[in-house]
């Protein structure tokens, strides 16, 4: 909705103005000039929304999230595969330096022939072997093991959501910052724009003799001071900047321009609920629930082998040149249920259930950590935006009073009442105040990013 609002905008200037831009040739490139900022604006500025739905496309810890996803699917799908019958085949030929013979001594009679040696192999042996194996009791290890599968992809899901959970925090986190840096470095412009505009009064004074040569010097360090603090601005923007670009995953020196976000909005919260929230949402206690379904299958997997294990094994076979005829195939099958048990194994499956069973205790106590911490998060989150709702109230009025001082203490000094550290005090005290508020108002969005991801809601006002 909000695009094809902006296209209709462009449709309409640009029918208002190409009438005029065909009468008065000076409208031409007033009409190029309007429509290239709404496509500017269309193509390159980035809202909070757009930037959190390109990280969470490009990122590629997103990707290696939803892989793992796939790897568990996998795992899943292969546990399935224990219940069904596995088939093999087995096929050999064996070639023999000579047939296999055996001589029958008999004594010779007269008028008889004497008897020729008897062939058990040929020389050439051929065998084919089709067998299969199918589990029919395993004291419900494939069971538990299919079981704990469906676990270990749920948590992997779960994985996902922390890791959008977290990035969708470090984007705004990072989309704050910019916008931060940038009024920053405009402050320290106007910072410098103010100090040589104070330098050129300093030094007509000091032409006319109404002023010292010392006043001059202040003011000149004041304003390669101020051209300092300038520099220290920009490189804090390009970081930012260069941050932001890696989170959505864009080549580092990529231009950045963002919709500017500096609204301020109250909203009632309360703690014990938002706690609440926070550990039915939080995917991390989720995923350690997963966990512990997980050992506890384990566990069941490791008590497992204190049953028989009872499979059903078929085998068929085709042979020739192995058994008498030598010249025919003979074919044979079989089938048997083997029963398989540990009788004594010296306490190795006993200390692998101990083993499962402690390593369930321990993550029973991790959860409870991991809820504590969560908490702990919830309320210094919860106390960071009640603390950042005052400060920007406070920084409001102080750069109010500061505006005041320096447009008073400037007018004080052109009429000879003020010194020139008077104007270069009011001066830093304005920077200051305008810094402090900037810091607080995205702050403020910051602490509120940080909230939202602490108790797993958002907060949509921004």
């Amino acid at each position: 909705m909000e695009k094809f609002l902006l296209l209709r905008r462009v449709l309409i200037v640009a029918l208002l103005a190409f009438p005029l831009s065909l009468l008065f040739p000076c409208y031409f490139q007033l009409t190029q000039d309007i429509l290239g900022y709404f496509v500017f604006a269309e193509e390159n500025h980035l809202t909070l929304k757009e930037s959190i739905s390109i990280a969470l496309r490009d990122n590629p810890s997103i990707m290696i999230a939803r892989e793992k996803i796939e790897e568990a699917r996998a795992e899943k799908g292969k546990a399935l595969s224990n219940f069904f019958p596995k088939f093999y085949t087995l096929s050999s030929y064996t070639r023999l330096d000579e047939k296999t013979t055996i001589d029958i001594e008999l004594p010779d009679i007269q008028g008889f022939p004497s008897v020729p040696s008897a062939v058990l192999t040929d020389d050439e042996i051929y065998d084919y072997n089709l067998g299969f194996t199918q589990p029919l009791f395993t004291g419900g290890r494939f069971t538990s093991l299919y079981q704990l599968q469906k676990e270990n992809l749920q948590a992997k899901v779960n994985f996902l959501e922390k890791v959008k959970n977290d990035l969708i925090f470090e984007v705004k986190k990072s989309y704050f910052k910019v916008l931060e840096a940038e009024k920053l470095r405009r402050v320290a412009e106007e910072a410098v724009n103010q100090v040589e505009a104070h330098l050129g009064v300093v030094k007509s004074f000091f032409e006319e003799g109404l002023s010292p040569e010392v006043e001059v010097l202040r003011a000149k360090v004041a304003l390669a001071n101020a051209h300092q603090n300038l520099i220290n601005a920009e490189n804090a923007v390009k970081l930012a900047k260069s941050y932001f670009n890696s989170l959505l995953n864009r080549d580092m020196d990529r231009e950045v321009n963002l919709v500017d976000i500096m609204s301020f909005e109250e909203f009632n919260i309360d703690l014990s609920s938002s706690v609440e929230r926070a550990f039915s949402n939080r995917p991390e206690i989720k995923g350690m629930k997963n966990r512990l379904k997980m050992l506890e299958k384990r566990v069941k997997m490791a008590q497992s082998n204190f049953f028989p294990q009872v499979t059903l094994i078929g085998n068929w076979d085709r042979k020739k040149g192995a058994e008498v005829p030598i010249d025919e195939w003979e074919e044979s099958w079989s089938a048997i249920i083997s029963v398989s048990m540990d009788i004594w194994d010296w306490g190795e499956n006993r200390n692998e259930a101990r083993k499962a069973k402690a390593q369930l205790k321990q993550l029973q106590n991790s959860l409870c950590l991991l809820k504590n911490k969560i908490e702990l998060e919830v309320r210094r989150a919860y106390l960071s935006l009640l603390a950042s709702r005052g400060k920007i109230k406070l920084q409001q009025e102080a750069v109010k009073e500061a505006e005041k001082n320096f447009k008073d203490t400037s007018l004080r000094f052109r009429e000879g009442m003020a010194a020139t550290t008077d104007v270069l005090d009011a001066q830093i005290l304005l920077t200051g105040a305008q810094t402090n508020y900037y810091q607080a108002l995205y702050n403020h969005n910051i602490a509120t990013a940080a909230f939202e991801r602490a108790t797993g809601v958002e907060i949509p006002f921004y």
